[in-house]
């Protein structure tokens, strides 16, 4: 007898046998003892799971000379030509390759006609998602209004992609993926029932590598077998599958994160050497992250994790003085390597590439972290207490935009005097803000009025407005003062539009901007609106106020103060 593949020979025969599906095999058991069996069924789910075996299954259940029954005897004529795919009464379709209308028609011929020696006809159609919109529509009505001795049984990976009058006229169950360590126990069994010695780090391989599949377990196992010589090793499951251990991954991601670059490009170097697939060890790498990830926020489940508990120790160690938002970034560069290599990229040189950008990165600190260290690093360096420098007054007429919280800045380091805080802050803490201070600058004094004042203070002028008209203000943020010729102050609003000017010209609005411009300035100004764009700020110009550059993010400029900064550019 020519030799039969490990996945058919122990391919499940009945309902107990099946692998981790109690929840679809159990409802179908009891639907049989209790008389409730549906004329169309539809099993979803990943590849190898169960759902042909289940359908053949389900079968046997209702044709078994002793049923229906929830538990076939598997040695009557039924079952055995069931088993061996040879029973009238039950078809198997590959819909894949029978997906036309005229398919559908021979099908819908056919069901006419009586069993030839069991209670039903049984359809199974395999990858029924294949099929057109043609025949779909061919065997809606067939579907909805079967013959009494007609059942279908639908399997499909992709149930999305079948038409909602198909699923609301079937019963849907959906199967899961199999756990990694029932597929292990599964393959450490097959293998002993097969007289071969596996340890568990090999079947835990396999089993990783199946994804979720009994099927594809078995048949990996079957192409091990063939290699081994009775004992069936770790190092020969990598060799033979190509796949990357769990130790060699725990290696190269400590010497990643732990900045060793030359050893880890030694490694990879090795790896390739050997022929192993650069897009395998990233993708095995970035799934080893991923677990490191896990481990770092507490998860402890081994089903989730795929880890026995040496490896777990292993994992705990590596991430031990790594935090987690450093894990994602690292995570989030190794899922960029794939768009890497779809744009053409070499495989082994972005890989090479990828570790070192990692091992590169600095730790990530928090800045609410660095401000807690500043005061003891600051005393330490200078010998005595430091003081606050007062805030720069605003620029006359840069727009300064909103910052991230990343936004990065130039700081330039001033002279600090030797002063005493207390003295000087009346018992403030420096780097806390003032609860009486305004929200808003003060007006400027009363005095000679000059295109230089209202050039400095126009941000100033602005804010002011906010307070009490915000629409006004959004108007006037676009603006920059141009030139003054005695009491008549030319702005420039730097709009591709009209609309600003347009507003700004209206009588109200006009009249209320002149008398804030009064009330802030002490003196009385005509406003006159062009449109254009003001120059570039010289070289000499005054820096942009820090408080607009720190807006959204906490503790910044509590730093900028405390370091005595000056914003030299944007």
């Amino acid at each position: 007898m020519s030799y039969l593949a490990l996945a058919r020979r122990y391919r499940p025969a009945d309902f107990e046998q099946i692998q981790s599906q109690g929840h679809v095999t159990k409802t179908l058991q009891n639907a049989i003892k209790a008389g409730r069996i549906s004329h169309a069924y539809l099993f979803c789910g990943p590849r190898g799971t169960g759902k042909t075996t289940t359908a053949r299954v389900l079968a046997k259940a209702l044709n078994c000379v002793n049923g229906p029954t929830a538990e076939p005897c598997g040695v009557c004529f039924s079952c055995k030509e069931i088993a061996l795919g040879s029973s009238p009464d039950v078809f198997e379709i590959d819909a894949a390759s029978n997906r036309g209308i005229d398919d559908i028609r021979e099908l819908r011929e056919n069901v006419r006609y009586t069993p030839v020696g069991g209670r039903h006809k049984i359809y199974i159609v395999d990858e029924v998602h294949r099929l057109t919109k043609e025949a779909f529509d061919a065997l809606l009505k067939t579907l909805e209004e079967p013959p009494s001795h007609v059942i279908f049984i639908f399997a499909t990976t992709d149930p999305q992609a079948l038409p909602a009058t198909i699923l609301s006229r079937t019963q849907r169950y959906d199967f899961k993926r199999i756990p990694v360590s029932s597929l292990v126990e599964a393959v450490k069994s097959v293998a002993e029932k097969e007289g071969l010695s596996i340890d568990h780090q090999a079947a835990l391989l396999v089993a990783k590598k199946a994804d979720g599949s009994f099927r594809d377990a078995l048949s990996l196992l079957d192409q091990l077998s063939g290699f081994a010589d009775g004992t069936i090793s770790a190092e020969q499951a990598s060799e033979v599958l190509g796949l990357v251990k769990t130790e060699f991954l725990a290696e190269l991601a400590g010497a990643v994160i732990g900045r060793k670059i030359k050893d880890a490009l030694d490694m990879l170097g090795e790896y390739v050497k050997s022929g192993g697939d650069p897009q395998e060890m990233a993708d095995a790498l970035t799934g080893y992250i991923r677990t490191l990830l896990l481990v770092k926020s507490g998860v402890i489940d081994p089903e989730l994790l795929e880890l026995d508990q040496t490896q777990l120790d292993a994992a705990r160690g590596i991430i031990a003085d790594t935090d987690i938002v450093d894990l994602l970034r690292y995570f989030t560069i190794l899922a960029d390597y794939k768009g890497a290599i779809k744009q053409g990229q070499d495989p082994v040189y972005a890989l090479e590439a990828t570790l070192v950008k990692i091992s590169s990165l600095d730790n990530a600190v928090s800045l609410q972290s660095l401000l807690s260290r500043l005061p003891d690093t600051l005393q330490g360096r200078g010998g005595g207490p430091i003081t606050r420098q007062p805030d720069r007054s605003p620029s006359p007429t840069s727009k300064v935009a909103k910052p991230a919280v990343d936004r990065e800045f130039r700081a330039r380091p001033r002279a600090i005097p030797d002063a005493d805080l207390t003295a000087q802050f009346g018992g403030d803490i420096p780097g806390e803000p003032d609860s009486n201070a305004s929200a808003n600058p003060s007006p400027i004094p009363s005095g000679p009025l000059s295109f230089e004042l209202v050039q400095n203070n126009w941000q100033g002028f602005c804010n002011s407005v906010k307070k009490n008209k915000i629409a006004i203000f959004t108007y006037l943020k676009m603006c920059n003062p141009s030139k003054l010729d005695g009491n008549i102050l030319t702005i420039l609003v730097e709009s591709p539009n009209n609309f600003q000017i347009e507003q700004l010209s209206r009588s109200d609005i006009k009249r209320f901007v002149e008398d804030s411009l009064k009330a802030y300035f002490g003196n009385d100004i005509r406003l006159k609106l062009a449109q254009g764009k003001a120059p570039e700020k010289g070289a000499n110009s005054t820096a942009a106020d820090p408080g607009q550059l720190f807006d959204g993010a906490p503790g910044a400029k509590e730093l900028f103060d405390s370091l005595g900064g000056e914003v030299i550019g944007q």
